[in-house]
């Protein structure tokens, strides 16, 4: 994998000492590179994508890390050590990193049209960035993050924007009613037609999708199609190894799978959680690379630390929103500040103990509230 997980990963063997060979087998063809800006400034055209790149070219050679650019994990036999490429060749390894992230879901009965599209990679930004030129109606099915990104960048732009969301309101089901319809709330004001509560059903289509006709009734007319519904782990090509594949990749807190010497980070991997006792699904850039980094230690036979909070952010109409922790494991919560002035922060406890954060325009409260949170509420 090529992206923030892989990258982090070989940076800090090559930092920590390790002297041996690293191959990063990269699906894409460009070198690793910065994905959040893809859905925001690069979309826009504000910023340039040769400023994406994680690393100079340069750097990979000074390093002596191998980019194997175009190029697919396609099968794994731990009992070989050996990876099998789309070009029928074949790596062995003494570790192995699982970190081939995750592809967009789709709608079948969007699938095969021209004007509908997925927002995950370089080329899917460059080519939506396009359509957005022509201020086009946009319809964006999914009311998630990227979903959310993608309204606001494409308002900025001047397109016409009809978002579509399944549940009552949008990150709901993360952030609970009153959250959920702040971020309702906020899209409207600047301009977007939200509807809730309401899947697609049928669509018109010519050769291209002319309208799309929801579980509510309503007819949404549209020119272009952007479908933000969630992401799955691209682990598929897994099946046999012996690893697990549903839902992502299981390894323990610190990315050890139950194979010897096969690690997993990132979107690929599902990381145990203590406090549900589960394997949860990967989340989110600054996870990516934490798990990268902490990979790397692992495989060098050193203390990886104790895992941070998970963390996400976005940026939306000029706002930052910040949020670390699993909300969905809050019985209450606690605002400060005004939510109309779009300035404010929400904790979120069970049993009085934080478990989570959300920070709307607060960037510099993020330090104080990973404390707070990796404190159990001592400060």
């Amino acid at each position: 994998g090529g992206g923030l997980a892989g990258q982090r990963c070989a940076e800090t063997l090559r930092r920590l000492g390790y002297t041996g060979a690293i191959r990063m087998v990269c699906a894409e063809r460009h070198r690793p590179y910065d994905r959040p800006p893809l859905s925001k400034d690069v979309l826009s055209g504000e910023h340039p994508e040769e400023s994406l790149p994680f690393k100079p070219a340069g750097w990979y050679q000074e390093q002596e890390i191998d980019l194997l650019l175009g190029l697919k994990a396609t099968a794994l036999s731990a009992a070989e050590r050996r990876v099998w490429l789309s070009d029928d060749t074949a790596l062995s390894y003494d570790r192995l990193l699982i970190a081939t992230g995750s592809r967009s879901r789709g709608l079948p009965l969007l699938e095969g049209y021209g004007n509908v599209s997925v927002l995950r990679c370089l080329d899917d930004s460059k080519a939506l960035r396009d359509v957005l030129c022509t201020r086009p109606r946009l319809a964006v099915v999914g009311a998630g993050f990227i979903g959310q990104e993608v309204a606001a960048t494409a308002r900025k732009l001047g397109a016409e924007v009809t978002m579509i969301e399944a549940a009552p309101r949008p990150l709901a089901g993360v952030l609970g009613p009153e959250l959920g319809e702040w971020f309702a709330r906020l899209h409207r004001a600047e301009g977007v037609d939200l509807i809730t509560d309401a899947t697609v059903d049928r669509i018109d289509s010519g050769g291209e999708v002319g309208a799309l006709h929801l579980s509510n009734g309503a007819v949404v007319r549209t020119d272009h199609v952007v479908v933000g519904i969630g992401v799955q782990p691209d682990v598929e090509w897994l099946a046999g190894s012996g690893l697990s594949v549903d839902g992502g990749v299981p390894v323990d807190l610190h990315g050890a799978t139950g194979i010897e010497s096969v690690f997993a980070a990132g979107d690929a991997a599902a990381t145990y959680d203590p406090l549900t006792g589960r394997h949860e699904p990967g989340s989110h850039w600054e996870a990516a690379g934490r798990q990268g980094a902490r990979v790397a230690k692992l495989m060098l036979g050193l203390d990886p630390g104790p895992a941070p909070p998970t963390s996400f952010w976005t940026d939306q109409y000029g706002i930052r929103i910040q949020y670390l922790g699993r909300a969905a494991l809050a019985d209450a919560y606690t605002i400060d500040g005004d939510m109309e002035d779009r300035n404010f922060s929400a904790t979120f406890t069970r049993n009085q103990r934080p478990v989570a954060a959300l920070l709307v325009d607060r960037p510099h409260a993020l330090p104080a509230a990973r404390k707070l949170i990796d404190n159990g509420g001592s400060r």
